[in-house]
């Protein structure tokens, strides 16, 4: 009797205990969103009020793709500044944007970017201090001038009618996806920029790598880590490879590092002046030589890193702008007429109607969703009227910069590079196009991405008429939003019709 009377009292305490541990919980999770509703130092920036008080808002918009989307509705709703988690706020002031980012003093939001890492390794965009960030910045901007680029032109038209012999095998009768045959194509182009030309890759894995990787981003900024180990070694095949696609990018990487030296150690001819990042990374007599010495691991994460940027700003970009030239035959037909009489691939960029199809691709489909981040300093941060205390992080958006400006884009969820050709405010809405970032931590290989763009377009649209394939509807080609936009099945369906 004594026994049962013990074992009830010990039963009754356990569930007591359990009870109030429970209450505990609630009290402080209420206690935390009563806090951060009212008391916390962004609680008068405008924004919606469950955003402000758990993190669960911007967890469900970037789980099912629509976080820019969404933020550029409250930034309609509520004005330049948002409110969209406890901590972040996203503005979309031009002028309040570019004196934020511009500073040198402000570092890069740790959370979100280290979502980016390659293997387990960090590469210059997860680097949340400038001061390490700037020096790795500097072999990409060196690689990607326009006279490097030029130099690197004969390999490059091969390596793109490479991928027009591949799209003319089906003679117009099949649909091809063009998202697969751009990721090879620029996987082929980029390569020789971040390796040089003894640098040669097989590319047939690729696509899907780099495809499973972008959809790995969006879960790491929406599961916990300990989901990952679990991932890794789940019955379940498909979430595996897209678990192990950080590790398989970075063994891409090594391998450009492998075949990079290997060429390094080769005789070179002391006439060639191009460059290349591993060259200048690895170079102690480069002109802006990167001031310690790297790690294998670091090199193979910095080459992985750089492939994943040169390759995905580009192909995402350009999937869109095919799609929405499929869509429109009476402007492919004006593009086609404009290309015919450019002499060469040097005169491309006095090719009005290209550049503006490609300037209204990155503004309509931009390659990068939240473009850059930056986390206040101590003692604070005043903007647009608001006082953003330390640690508060600071995020734009290039999409919002002209949606937002109604006046200037009046049809601005439409495809429409003719407003490019249009003198009139001109200036002000080339201001407003930052699909490549603003300030000190803007995308280095913006040139090297707008040169492949020109290029192969200006390939695809000479030898090609290209048309809807039946199975590419709106639907199938809604912009989802992993690590970029893409399609939510991460293909684009074309038939390309040999001329």
């Amino acid at each position: 009797m004594l026994g049962y009377i013990l074992a009830t009292s010990d039963a009754f305490l356990s569930w007591n205990t359990l009870l109030y541990l429970l209450l505990f919980f609630f009290l402080y999770e209420l206690g935390y969103i009563i806090y951060h509703a009212y008391f916390h130092a962004l609680s008068k920036v405008p924004g919606p009020w469950l955003a402000s008080t758990t993190s669960l808002w911007i967890r469900w918009q970037r789980w099912n793709g629509r976080l820019s989307l969404e933020a550029d509705k409250l930034l309609a709703k509520y004005g330049s500044i948002v409110r969209i988690s406890p901590t972040m706020v996203i503005v979309n002031d031009h002028d309040a944007v570019e004196s934020t980012f511009i500073r040198k003093d402000l570092d890069t939001s740790p959370t979100a970017i280290r979502a980016l890492r390659v293997g387990g390794h960090d590469w210059t965009v997860t680097y949340p201090q400038l001061s390490i960030a700037r020096e790795r910045r500097h072999p990409v901007m060196i690689a990607s001038t326009t006279k490097n680029l030029k130099s690197w032109l004969p390999i490059f038209r091969n390596h793109i009618n490479a991928m027009a012999e591949d799209l003319r095998e089906s003679k117009g009768t099949r649909s091809e996806d063009v998202v697969r045959h751009l990721r090879i194509c620029t996987l082929k182009t980029s390569q020789l920029l971040i390796g040089g030309p003894g640098v040669d890759l097989d590319p047939q894995d690729f696509p899907q790598i780099v495809g499973e990787y972008n959809f790995l981003v969006v879960w790491r900024l929406c599961l916990p880590e300990w989901a990952f180990t679990w991932l890794k070694y789940s019955p379940f095949s498909h979430a595996r490879f897209r678990v192990d696609s950080s590790d398989k990018l970075f063994d891409l990487g090594a391998e450009v590092c492998r075949q990079a030296e290997a060429q390094k150690n080769n005789y070179r001819d002391p006439t060639d002046d191009t460059q290349h990042v591993y060259g200048l990374c690895t170079d102690t007599n480069a002109k802006y030589p990167v001031q310690w010495s790297w790690t294998k691991d670091e090199l193979g994460a910095e080459m992985a890193g750089q492939i994943l940027a040169a390759t995905e700003t580009t192909s995402s970009a350009l999937t869109y702008i095919f799609y929405e030239l499929a869509k429109d035959p009476i402007l492919l037909e004006e593009l086609y007429q404009e290309l015919i009489v450019v002499d060469d691939d040097h005169e491309l960029d006095s090719a009005k109607l290209l550049d503006a199809c490609i300037k209204e691709g990155l503004r309509f489909r931009p390659p990068v969703a939240l473009t850059g981040s930056r986390a206040v300093p101590p003692g604070g941060l005043d903007l647009l009227g608001h006082h953003l205390s330390e640690g508060t992080i600071v995020t734009t958006q290039s999409l919002s910069m002209s949606r937002q400006r109604q006046d200037l884009f009046p049809d601005f969820d439409v495809y429409n590079p003719k407003r490019w050709l249009e003198e009139e405010n001109g200036a002000e809405r080339r201001r407003l196009l930052v699909p490549f970032g603003v300030g000190s931590r803007r995308c280095p290989g913006g040139n090297m991405a707008l040169y492949q763009m020109r290029l192969i377009i200006n390939s695809l649209i000479q030898d090609f008429k290209i048309a809807l394939a039946p199975e590419t509807t709106p639907e199938k080609m809604a912009p989802f939003e992993a690590n970029g936009y893409r399609s939510h099945h991460d293909r684009c369906d074309l038939i390309f019709i040999p001329r």
